[in-house]
C-alpha cells in the first residue's frame, strides 16, 4: 500500500507537466508570429507586391507607416510607384516625448518630414480623434472618397484579426475591420489587401537595401522616439531573419477571393 500510494502522487505530477508543456507548445503556435507559407514563396510574393503602381495605406496615427511598412514604401517609391497614405489622427492624445505646446500639429509636421524621405506621393490627414477613428462615423467614408480617387491596386491596412503581439490599439484594429468592410463589397476585381502587424504572415519583402532610409525616417517622428531610430533596427532583423535577410517586413495577404 505505501508503494501504491507513493506512485500516485508522482503520476499526478507527471500528468501535470505535461499539462502546462502542452499548453505551452499550443500557446507560443497561437501567440506568436509565424509564417504560413515556406520562405521561398513569402520572398516571391513580396517581390510580386514590389510591382505595383498604385498603393493606398492607411493607418490611424503619424509614425505607422515609418514603423510597420516604412521601407516596403520606400521600395515601391523607388520602383516609380505613385504611394498614397492615409493618417487617420494626429496622435493628439500621445505619448510625448518633447514639451510641445500643440502635440497634434507637431506630430503633422514629423509626419510630412518622414513621407518626404520616405518617398510619399501624398498623405492625407484626416485629423480625426485619437483612440477614437474607428467609432468616428466620418472615418469611412473618406476613406472610401479617398479610395475612389486614387484606385489603388494593392491596400495596405492593420491586420485586424490575427495581429502580432503584444501592442494593440483600438485604431489600429478598428480602422482595418471598418477598411475591410468596404473592401468586401467591392466585388470579383477588387485589388489585394496587405495585412502588417500580423502573425500570421505569408508575404516577405526584403528591405535591407533601404533599412537606413527607414531608420531614418522614423527618426523624424521626436515626439514619439526622442528622434532616432536606430534601435528599432533589431525588430526588423528579427523578422529578416525569420526570411533568410537582413531586414524585412512581413504581411499577410487577402485576394478578391476572400
Amino acid at each position: 500500500m505505501t508503494r501504491l500510494t507513493g506512485k500516485a502522487p508522482n503520476r499526478r505530477r507527471w500528468w501535470w507537466l505535461l499539462l502546462v508543456a502542452a499548453l505551452g507548445t499550443a500557446c507560443t503556435t497561437v501567440f506568436t508570429t509565424q509564417l504560413t507559407t515556406p520562405v521561398a514563396e513569402a520572398l516571391t510574393k513580396g517581390q510580386a507586391l514590389l510591382g505595383k503602381k498604385t498603393v493606398l495605406a492607411i493607418v490611424a496615427h503619424p509614425d505607422d507607416l515609418e514603423w510597420y511598412i516604412g521601407g516596403t514604401l520606400r521600395r515601391l517609391s523607388d520602383n516609380g510607384a505613385n504611394v498614397q497614405v492615409v493618417v487617420s489622427s494626429d496622435g493628439e492624445k500621445g505619448p510625448n516625448k518633447i514639451d510641445a505646446p500643440d502635440l497634434a500639429a507637431a506630430r503633422r509636421a514629423e509626419q510630412a518630414a518622414a513621407g518626404a524621405i520616405n518617398g510619399y506621393t501624398h498623405i492625407y490627414s484626416l485629423a480625426l480623434p485619437d483612440r477614437g477613428v474607428a467609432a468616428d462615423p466620418r472615418f469611412l467614408p473618406e476613406v472610401e472618397r479617398i479610395y475612389n480617387e486614387v484606385k489603388p491596386d494593392a491596400v495596405f491596412v492593420f491586420d485586424p484579426s490575427s495581429p502580432a503581439l503584444p501592442y494593440l490599439h483600438v485604431d489600429h484594429q478598428g480602422s482595418a475591420r471598418e477598411f475591410l468592410k468596404f473592401w468586401n463589397t467591392l466585388g470579383a476585381n477588387k485589388p489585394p489587401v496587405y495585412l502588417f502587424q500580423t502573425r500570421r504572415p505569408d508575404v516577405a519583402v526584403d528591405i535591407s537595401g533601404v533599412i537606413d532610409t527607414k531608420v531614418r525616417a522614423l527618426a523624424q517622428h521626436v515626439s514619439q522616439n526622442g528622434g532616432s531610430g536606430s534601435g528599432m533596427k533589431g525588430f526588423f532583423a528579427g523578422s529578416g531573419k525569420q526570411v533568410g535577410v537582413g531586414y524585412a517586413e512581413l504581411f499577410r495577404e487577402l485576394d478578391s477571393k476572400e
